[in-house]
């Protein structure tokens, strides 16, 4: 199946003044229930559930595109819809020019997921983008009906990760690390050179095992120090260590090209919820999370 077999020329939209995302919604919704009649649900109420999954978690991809889905009960078919803005909608500080509404079946999750990748490969070219946006909706169906794109591709980590991590020096001091990880609400943070070469994570575990005394961790219980202070030891430590003495330059890290099974499975046998994305020249190009995987592919 091609990606413009799903598509109907009349729920594409070209618009020009700047509007909210409930008001994008709402004109796909209205476009797609006149020109789709196999559609259950239709006008407010497939607009209020569009906009409830929106609460649960972004739709928003690094590469400016937004994919909002919907699994409808009762509806053998699948259907895109597709907006092309003059003025972008910030999605929690992405800033997204093109909106593609999905309504699929409960059972097509692997035709959504491959739907998926093959918009955000689409969204990654420029020059293609460029057109489409400067012609009508049948002039974009024909310039995909030429590319002949297959939505049989898997996602990879590349499309779910995020381009541009936080990360640290290995010079940095603990203080500053603490200050990162709370400012930024994390729990890991890559460490590069001044290149951008990866050299390794540091964790808030590693962090706060300063705190804590070599001989407690051969204990098996220290329930016994309830009045100890833990963290005494950090506190004296944090401006004279650096990220450098506690990092983990021997953990593993994923490539762009891993597909999203593959990334799912290190994390399970790892008992890892974080990972660095590098490059083969050795570059960090992105982190990808559980949370990431989660939210844009599980609750998609």
């Amino acid at each position: 199946m091609y990606l413009s077999d799903l598509l109907n020329a009349k729920a594409i939209l070209h618009i020009a003044e700047p509007l909210s995302k409930e008001q994008v919604y709402r004109m796909l919704v209205e476009k797609i229930c006149r020109h789709c009649l196999n559609v259950p649900i239709c006008d407010d109420a497939l607009l209020n559930k569009i906009l409830e999954r929106d609460q649960v978690s972004s739709t928003a991809y690094p590469t400016g595109i937004s994919i909002p889905h919907i699994r409808m009960e009762n509806f053998d078919d699948t259907v895109v819809g597709m907006a092309f803005l003059e003025h972008p909608l910030d999605y929690e500080d992405t800033q997204v020019h093109w909106v593609c509404l999905v309504i699929t079946d409960k059972s097509s999750s692997r035709l959504y997921l491959n739907l998926v990748a093959g918009l955000l490969k689409l969204s990654q070219n420029t020059p293609l983008l460029e057109a489409m946006i400067k012609t009508d909706g049948p002039g974009v169906v024909h310039l995909l009906q030429d590319l002949k794109i297959h939505v049989t591709k898997d996602i990879t980590v590349a499309d779910l990760m995020v381009s541009s991590p936080t990360t640290i020096s290995p010079g940095t001091h603990l203080k500053e690390l603490g200050d990162i990880i709370c400012t930024n609400s994390i729990s890991a943070v890559p460490v590069t050179d001044e290149n951008g070469i990866y050299l390794g994570e540091v964790n808030i575990l590693g962090l706060l095992k300063v705190g804590v005394p070599d001989y407690l961790m051969m204990l098996d219980d220290v329930s016994f120090l309830r009045s100890y202070e833990p963290l005494e030891k950090l506190f004296e430590q944090e401006d004279i260590l650096t990220v450098g003495d506690i990092m983990d330059s021997d953990t593993t890290s994923l490539k762009p090209e891993t597909s999203i099974p593959e990334a799912v499975f290190a994390m399970i046998q790892q008992r890892r919820r974080f990972y660095s994305v590098v490059d083969e020249q050795g570059k960090l190009v992105g982190v990808v999370t559980a949370m990431d995987i989660y939210r844009k592919i599980i609750k998609a």
